[in-house]
């Protein structure tokens, strides 16, 4: 059961995927965060580092991902960003780390890493828009596509035809041929009158 599961409806393989779910997960999340850390080593922590990281690591997890997974890459974008700035923020300034102090800083972690998200978020729509373009256009084009379809169809529908059937299917049955009746005029008159 399982493998007929597996395998697909009309027995075939499904088609291999673009990428795996590892290399997704490790592209949206492992950049961004390893952009964070860079960025706060060399004391820009929502510098150009951390914005590379994040829109690098969102292009290629929206590039590679399955088709279904598009949305969920477009739709983890900015807490992933923000989560990989304020995350790293945090643990770089332990003296933020209670109260009014936090609180403040939360708000300049969400403020510096707003662009970024934003970014992140328009080049993971433009990649899932450009594969979308691209899985159409291999679509018509395809070696499975007819080369007529590009001519405009009759707008005339087309009468169904039935076969017609043989000679040798139909049925022959001799008909009865009517006997000859010779009328007898005078016999007739005989009858009617008398």
């Amino acid at each position: 059961m399982v493998g007929q599961h597996a395998r697909g409806a009309g027995g075939a393989t499904p088609p291999p995927r673009p990428g795996g779910t590892a290399a997704v997960l490790l592209a949206a999340t492992g950049l961004p965060l390893a952009g964070a850390v860079a960025g706060e080593l060399t004391g820009n922590g929502g510098g150009p580092l951390f914005a590379l990281g994040a829109v690098l690591g969102t292009g290629i997890a929206a590039a590679r991902c399955t088709r279904p997974g598009r949305w969920w890459v477009v739709i983890a974008a900015p807490p992933v960003v923000l989560a990989a700035r304020a995350g790293t923020a945090w643990a770089a300034g332990a003296e933020d780390g209670q109260g009014k102090a936090l609180a403040t800083a939360a708000v300049r972690w969400v403020v510096d890493a707003f662009p970024v998200m934003a970014v992140a978020v328009l080049v993971a729509l433009s990649v899932v828009a450009g594969r979308a373009a691209l899985t159409a256009r291999s679509a018509r084009t395809g070696p499975t596509a007819s080369t007529s379809a590009s001519r405009i169809p009759s707008p005339r529908p087309r009468p169904i035809q039935t076969p017609t059937p043989t000679p040798a299917a139909i049925p022959t049955t001799p008909t009865p041929t009517p006997a000859a009746v010779t009328v007898d005029r005078t016999a007739d008159r005989r009858r009617r009158h008398g």
